[in-house]
């Protein structure tokens, strides 16, 4: 396997991780009590979705209380975190992440760690494969890796920074940010890897 491509696929896991222990920190502080329904916001009041950037952090649970779903939802990013660092490499190591992936939206986690969860487990699904990428569009693709990533790694804090101070900004450009860093940039990076990788393995 190339460096690009194990890189892209650890950090993809971990990002997604840190994201479904975010929302379950907040779904935590929360206390003992039940959601207001399937569909649920892990920001309690008074955050208004409406008011903030984050949308005060949209989340599904099958647990019918909000402390226990926020424990879930760390434990369950944590083990993405631990997967993506030592175990994504191994067979089937990438199904396994989905399979995380997917039980971490079940359990608090959020709606984003699906996303690029889902993302991070086909990259690894390219981790020892065949490779028969060529031409000039997938050569400039090869040449964006790693700045996805470094553009992701900025995104994770710093949007709670630029939140903090421009929130007004962020609120009215949230949709646009959305696709750009949690849809977009995870998609590229995954992308840029794979030229990457066959940039490498062709040489």
């Amino acid at each position: 396997m190339t460096k690009a491509l194990r890189v892209t696929t650890a950090f993809l896991g971990i990002y997604a991780g840190l994201i479904a222990v975010q929302h379950g920190i907040f779904e935590s502080l929360q206390g003992s009590r039940a959601p207001d329904g399937l569909m649920f916001n892990a920001i309690g009041p008074p955050c208004q979705p409406e008011a903030v950037w984050h949308a005060c952090f949209p989340a599904m649970t099958l647990i019918p209380n909000l402390l226990i779903t926020g424990i879930a939802a760390i434990l369950v990013g944590l083990g993405m975190v631990v997967w993506a660092v030592m175990f994504v490499g191994r067979r089937r190591g990438g199904l396994a992440l989905g399979a995380l992936s997917l039980l971490a939206l079940l359990v608090g986690g959020g709606f984003v760690p699906i996303w690029i969860g889902l993302v991070a487990a086909v990259t690894a699904s390219r981790l020892g494969a065949p490779v028969s990428l060529g031409g000039a569009g997938w050569r400039i693709v090869s040449a964006l890796w790693p700045w996805p990533l470094v553009l992701m790694a900025l995104w994770l804090p710093g949007s709670w920074l630029l939140g903090h101070f421009f929130s007004a900004a962020m609120l009215s450009a949230g949709g646009l940010l959305f696709l750009v860093f949690d849809i977009g940039l995870p998609v590229l990076a995954a992308a840029s890897a794979i030229a990457r990788n066959s940039k490498e393995v062709c040489a």
